[in-house]
């Protein structure tokens, strides 16, 4: 290891224990020398069963030792416990993030005069190195589409109260930074970071109710507000100025290829508590939260552009939009021109000002009446955030009706002070509003709209019943629905009649098509044109949503001569292995209906496709759904070439590795050749949205890797076209993926006794009743694991230390190349980035799974179930351990990840002692009779123990 990265190290664990020794002192002050006293004990003991190489296969006695002393232990003493190693974990992750910040500065200072890795300053410079022409970068970026999308998946456990504390303490430790800090202002920042731990450790962190939607949708908001206004202009203006430099003598006009979407408050896939109204409701908190974000931009404006210019010279532009401005305030013009009488910019912006303000107020009447009674909110919750005085009289004639109205008087004073030669002025902060304005409109980030295809389909049923069309539509073969639905697209009649009363299903399903509709005419289309079908099966399920936006006048098909027009995009979302193998000839079946080519000519022939990571891995596997979304992106692109049509794919990945997570550049590389083309849609959810997007540097650096990967993968491809995996390597992948396929059906889902052992051996009943989220853990009642949601079924598995949905089956797939000695194996590793990209995040699993934790939750499952299925994973583990190794050539896991190796093994001794706590938790609740007036405690004790595990392991679900 470098010097630097050394001397980095050796901050990182002064940090820590100085972090610990406060805490430790929080905890004598709390819990008196005895309480310090049990968590050192434990500790050490568990340190002691770590002793060697870290990564036992079985604790042996002293484990049993550590478990009988565990099951001994009061409610009292196990809370005590549990908070302790907890507030560890929280303060160990702040010191290891400020840490990560510290290498970037670094590395980036070292550098020099060279871009920093991955960063989009160095995909330019090699582009223009290699021969990428001017004309070639400038097409690209013309048709680059990069959007993150953030989701309401409930896999932050941590209450929002916690994560506040925790910025706080942050903040105080960055104080530890200044160079010449006393030993008197460093005693103080100690002293201010034991009350930031004692506030912590006396705050309740249990959810005592789950979230509402609208909660979800302020956490959501609070990335935008604290990180990305501020970040996006930046990301912008770095891509400028490496263009400058790699192509001198070059003009870019770098179009707005960057956005956001959101899922919170649109996605009502399996969510009751998704409703119409709460989705228009959720669209006028992202106007606020913009339209705040922009007034207090404004309000630096007005103080920044202090320009005088004698009245009567300023430029025809100018005065002709002044003298409008005050034809509209005069109130507001004689005040403006007291205050700033040669000062003309001051005065526009604060003309801005007042119409941003009055579109602020409509915009809060609107949220007013958008509220739900029922919600059980408090206005106060939001009093000062949204302004809610009633407009005034003359708001709807001066408001901004949309984003294009600011932006034109931005471009305003913008060209007027270039003119004056101010052009530092005008490209500075003006700049990055323009930016903003282009990036955010009102809209903040594009509202995503889901349902389920089941859900539609049912409301599609009851209107052409009631409308005599089709008595029984859901009995109908999936030909015979296509047909019809296309026949209704066609025909300009309404289905829907006024007045009419519906079941509250379909009446929920239309009331938000009517919403969209009022949506796109209030606030603009932008701020929501995406429909997604989860679980597309069929055509039909594509042109259901298409004929209730055909009713609400979201879709006109042309008559003869006419162009269609159609104001919402219609995604299949692709999830199941039989879905993925179909979803190409789906799509070329969709493409031939006459009625669809006019919706996709009125949308310029772009069809955007989804691919659902999390289910694909819980029902056929982890190599499996790898290999069949990769195939399925293979297919879908050539059936969109064949139709000529611009393919967009949408990609649902979550934050663990059995959900499609692992880090986002590896996954953009390891696309099939030819399938991004630089246009890359993908979620964002839970945990991983705080680690990427709370915090600016690092919501800088992940954004940067991103649209680097996106970049250097669509330069990549288009300079060598066609190329792509060597035949033999593709032949055995799909024989790998068979056999794959083949070890965890007969393990997860044709073993009867697999789904009991899963409720046995994992946490999933805490988990689906944690209060984490305001969906439920199942989409519908049932004990299967289809029933289940991929989410509480990856975070039991990971808290549980199996972590058997981002590795499992890897092994039995590569077992005859390993055992044949394949240097083929080897060959792929090195040359083909998606079978790269496979296996390491097989071995990211691997490496942060325990089997001598599994072991223990092992042990609370039925005997007669317990040697057949651990040992099958435990044969599993190993024969996949051997395939990563051969793969890799490396001697042991995480070989290649020295930080994240030595970060497990530091960790895990500190993790144990929670697990241990949950385990005995998860048996005594489980011996427990129906009503035990112990139970509520126990429960909220182990949930304690879920947030514990997830802070200590950095991952959920």
């Amino acid at each position: 290891m470098p010097r630097a990265e050394r001397d980095g190290e050796d901050a990182l664990g002064r940090e820590v224990n100085t972090l610990g020794r406060l805490l430790g002192d929080v905890i004598r002050e709390q819990e008196g020398d005895a309480g310090f006293a049990l968590v050192e004990a434990y500790r050490a003991a568990t340190k002691a069963l770590r002793a060697g190489d870290g990564r036992p296969a079985d604790f042996g006695a002293a484990g049993l030792v550590l478990r009988e002393r565990t099951e001994r232990l009061g409610p009292s003493e196990a809370r005590l416990l549990v908070r302790a190693f907890t507030a560890y974990f929280h303060l160990v992750n702040m010191a290891e993030e400020r840490h990560r910040l510290r290498v970037l500065r670094r590395r980036e200072a070292a550098a020099g005069e060279a871009p920093r890795g991955e960063s989009i300053a160095e995909t330019v410079r090699e582009a223009s190195r290699s021969g990428v022409t001017a004309d070639r970068m400038r097409a690209l970026l013309a048709h680059c589409v990069v959007e993150p999308v953030f989701t309401a998946h409930p896999t932050e456990a941590r209450r929002r109260t916690v994560l506040a504390k925790l910025r706080r303490l942050r903040r105080l430790a960055d104080g530890f930074d200044e160079p010449d800090l006393s030993e008197r202002a460093r005693a103080e920042i100690h002293d201010r970071i034991r009350e930031e731990i004692a506030a912590l450790w006396l705050t309740e962190e249990v959810h005592r109710r789950a979230p509402t939607v609208l909660d979800e949708v302020r956490n959501g908001l609070y990335f935008f507000e604290e990180s990305l206004f501020t970040v996006v202009p930046r990301l912008y203006r770095e891509l400028e100025g490496a263009l400058a430099e790699s192509y001198p003598g070059e003009a870019f006009d770098v179009p707005t290829f960057l956005r956001f979407g959101s899922w919170v408050g649109g996605d009502r896939d399996g969510n009751p508590n998704v409703s119409a109204e709460v989705t228009e409701h959720t669209l006028r908190l992202h106007r606020e939260t913009a339209l705040s974000l922009y007034e207090r931009e404004l309000e630096g404006l007005q103080r920044h552009l202090s320009p005088a210019v004698e009245t009567g010279r300023e430029d025809d532009a100018l005065a002709a939009s002044l003298a409008g401005d005050a034809r509209r305030l005069p109130d507001l013009a004689r005040s403006l021109g007291e205050r700033y009488g040669v000062e003309p910019y001051r005065r526009k912006v604060g003309f801005m000002l007042a119409r941003l303000r009055a579109a602020r107020r409509l915009n809060a009447e609107r949220l007013r009446a958008t509220a739900d009674p029922d919600s059980g909110e408090d206005p106060e919750l939001w009093r000062g955030a949204v302004r809610l005085e009633p407009p005034l009289p003359d708001d709807p004639a001066i408001a901004y009706a949309h984003a294009g109205e600011m932006a034109a008087d931005v471009r305003l004073l913008r060209d007027d002070l270039r003119r004056r030669g101010a052009g530092r002025l005008a490209d500075g902060a003006l700049g990055d509003l323009a930016r903003r304005l282009e990036v955010f409109g009102f809209r903040l980030a594009r509202l995503d709209f889901r349902q389920h295809s089941s859900a539609i389909a049912a409301a599609v049923a009851e209107v052409l019943r009631r409308a005599g069309v089709e008595a029984d539509y859901l009995s109908l073969p999936e030909p015979a629905r296509a047909a019809l639905l296309a026949r209704e697209l066609a025909n300009r009649r309404p289905l829907v009649a006024a007045h009419a009363t519906w079941t509250p299903e379909t009446a929920e399903t239309l009331g938000l098509f009517a919403t969209i509709a009022r949506a796109h005419a209030d606030l603009g289309p932008e701020c929501g044109d995406v429909y997604i079908i989860s679980m597309t099966a069929g055509v039909s399920d594509v042109l259901a949503p298409l004929l209730f936006a055909k009713e609400h006048g979201l879709f006109q098909p042309g008559r003869e001569g006419e162009t269609a027009r159609s104001a919402l995009q219609v995604v299949p979302l692709f999830e199941t292995i039989d879905d993925l193998h179909r979803c190409a000839s789906l799509m070329r079946e969709l493409f031939a209906l006459p009625v669809y080519g006019q919706h996709l000519e009125a949308w310029g022939r772009q069809q955007q496709i989804m691919l659902g990571y999390s289910d694909s891995n819980k029902d056929g596997g982890f190599v499996t759904a790898n290999w069949e979304l990769y195939c399925a992106q293979q297919a879908l692109a050539e059936a969109c070439r064949e139709a000529k049509v611009a393919l967009t794919l949408f990609h649902g990945r979550g934050g663990a590795i059995g959900r499609g997570g692992g880090p986002t550049s590896r996954a953009i590389m390891g696309q099939p050749p030819g399938t991004l083309n630089g246009r890359l849609r993908l979620t964002e959810q839970g945990e991983v949205t705080f680690a990427r997007y709370a915090h600016p540097e690092i919501a800088h650096r992940h954004l940067e890797q991103m649209i680097h990967a996106v970049l250097l993968a669509s330069l990549r491809d288009a300079a060598l076209p066609g190329e792509g995996p060597r035949p033999e390597w593709t032949r055995a992948m799909a024989a790998a993926s068979e056999e794959g396929h083949r070890a965890y059906r007969r393990l997860v889902h044709d073993d009867a006794g697999f789904i009991r052992y899963f409720h046995q051996a994992t946490p999933i009943d805490l988990i689906a009743d944690l209060r984490i989220g305001s969906r439920p853990a199942r989409r519908q009642d049932g004990d299967r694991i289809e029933d289940l949601r991929a989410i509480p079924w990856v975070f039991s598995w990971t808290q549980s230390r199996h972590g058997l949905p981002g590795w499992f089956g890897l092994g039995s797939a590569l077992r005859t190349l390993v055992e044949g000695g394949d240097p083929g194996l080897v060959e792929m590793y090195r040359h083909w980035p998606f079978f790269r990209s496979l296996v390491d995040n097989a071995q990211l699993s691997l490496g942060r799974s325990d089997l001598a934790i599994a072991r223990l939750y092992d042990g609370l499952a039925d005997p007669e179930l317990r040697p057949r299925i651990f040992e099958s994973v435990e044969a599993e583990w190993a024969s996949t351990e051997r395939a990563i190794l051969r793969a890799a050539s490396q001697a042991v896991l995480l070989e290649n990840s020295p930080v994240l190796r030595r970060s497990i093994r530091l960790r895990n001794p500190y993790v144990d002692p929670l697990s241990f706590l949950q385990v005995s938790l998860l048996a005594r609740l489980r011996r427990l009779d129906p009503g035990a007036p112990e139970t509520e405690e126990l429960r909220r004790l182990a949930a304690l123990s879920v947030n514990g595990v997830a802070a200590g392991l950095q991952n959920t679900g």
